[in-house]
């Protein structure tokens, strides 16, 4: 294993602020749970991508709205099937409370991400902006393409190119070391369109109180990468090349406290391999928080399993198909005193015949912090590159090999 980012580098992704207010206020019907629908995956339009705080602003629990846009490329330049030899970054942008409501102030930050052959693997916030003074925030709330940036904060742009490509920039800072990106996301061909995978899910109430939801979506599971990527580590400088990498883009929106999103997550893609089908399978799992349904199935947190092969889409949930998880092994953390998995089997079958088997092994992992205020719990997540190996068997049809490298996260909660 390569290093597991304890490196200089900042510790805080989005540093998420929350104020209490007098339970008394809200009348006793808010303190029963909600009964969430089944997920019904559709297709995202730039929409998503659009700033809904307006939309859903209802005085309610206005405070804890929160919003991501988040973008990876893998450089798989290195040997197939061994990801300990890849390069990989993230770029992402966020924001909550833009109103500063309940005597707590919002913010907006950039984040960037990188995770190299060599194990010096770190992640690095902008400084918090306050999304309420003007010009330190922008996010149009359609995300169609118009002149100047969709989204724009000090630290990083997104501007709309077209539905099938937009153009990233960003430059965060510790005062030490720094990144600076440019980067173009042109959809991947033939390999599909965006994935809704939850909309509106109602998460258990905050505090047993607030209502609180997630719309989660990938506008662009499978994406061609094109940039520069330029780590200032000190006095040292290294640009990356990105030359037709492989990119994710997605996004979520809602009324949560961040620390709930204990996810459970894969991005795979396997794209021109000698003697391999091109083939994408995205799994999007929440592990916590886990709570009963009224209803029937258990847990309701949800969990979606998705594979595009050969112009096809299958999609499979938790409710409807058998998705089994084992988690295979476990590395401990010591500093944190926490384990967390580094080797998942993931086996999903179907009424239909259709069965996905697939295992990843970690093979590179960096660390994100999520410092939560009190009441609330802080979050750790792993940010996983892995190994995959498996098969995809599509219905009456001969298995399809699933070999090479890919993307995993595994949140956890701090004791």
């Amino acid at each position: 294993m390569n290093s597991y980012g304890r490196t200089s580098g900042s510790r805080k992704y989005f540093i998420l602020p929350i104020c209490l207010f007098a339970m008394s206020a809200l009348p006793a019907g808010c303190l029963q749970p909600q009964e969430p629908p089944y997920p019904d995956p559709g297709v995202p339009g730039l929409i998503h991508f659009g700033n809904h705080y307006e939309e859903y602003k209802d005085g309610r629990s206005d405070f804890v709205y929160l919003q991501l846009w988040n973008f990876s490329w893998l450089d798989q330049k290195g040997t197939i099937g061994d990801a300990s030899d890849d390069t990989y970054g993230v770029a992402a942008y966020g924001f909550t409370n833009p109103e500063n409501l309940m005597f707590s102030k919002g913010l907006t930050t950039t984040f960037g991400m990188i995770i190299r052959p060599d194990g010096n693997n770190f992640a690095l916030n902008s400084e918090p902006y306050d999304a309420s003074v003007p010009g330190n925030f922008y996010a149009s709330p359609t995300f169609a393409p118009a002149q100047g940036f969709e989204m724009s904060n000090p630290a990083g742009q997104i501007d709309v190119i077209s539905e099938d490509e937009l153009h990233i920039s960003g430059d965060t800072t510790d005062g030490t070391n720094r990144f600076v990106w440019d980067l173009v996301y042109t959809r991947m061909p033939g390999m599909g369109k965006g994935w809704l995978c939850w909309e509106q899910w109602p998460f258990p109430h905050i505090l047993g109180l607030l209502p609180s939801w997630l719309t989660y979506y990938e506008h662009m599971p499978s994406a061609i990468v094109n940039g520069t990527f330029t780590v200032y580590e000190g006095k040292e400088r290294i640009t990356y090349d990105v030359i037709d990498a492989k990119g994710y883009a997605d996004g979520f929106y809602g009324k949560q406290v961040y620390s709930d999103n204990l996810w459970d997550w894969i991005d795979y893609k396997q794209v021109n391999q000698p003697g391999l089908d091109d083939i994408s399978i995205h799994f999007a799992n929440l592990h916590g928080p886990v709570y009963d349904c009224k209803g029937g199935w258990n847990p309701c947190s949800p969990g979606n399993v998705r594979v595009y092969h050969k112009g096809i889409e299958y999609n499979f949930t938790k409710h409807e198909d058998t998705i089994s998880i084992e988690y295979l092994d476990h590395e401990h953390d010591a500093e944190y005193g926490l384990d967390y998995v580094i080797r998942e089997r993931v086996r999903v079958s179907d009424r239909e015949g259709n069965e996905l088997d697939v295992t990843w092994a970690g093979k590179q992992v960096q660390r994100v912090y999520y410092d939560v205020p009190f009441p609330f719990e802080d979050n750790l997540t792993y940010e996983i590159l892995a190994d995959f190996e498996g098969t995809f068997t599509p219905a009456g049809q001969a298995p399809v090999t699933i070999f090479g490298s890919g993307f995993t996260d595994w949140g956890t909660l701090l004791p």
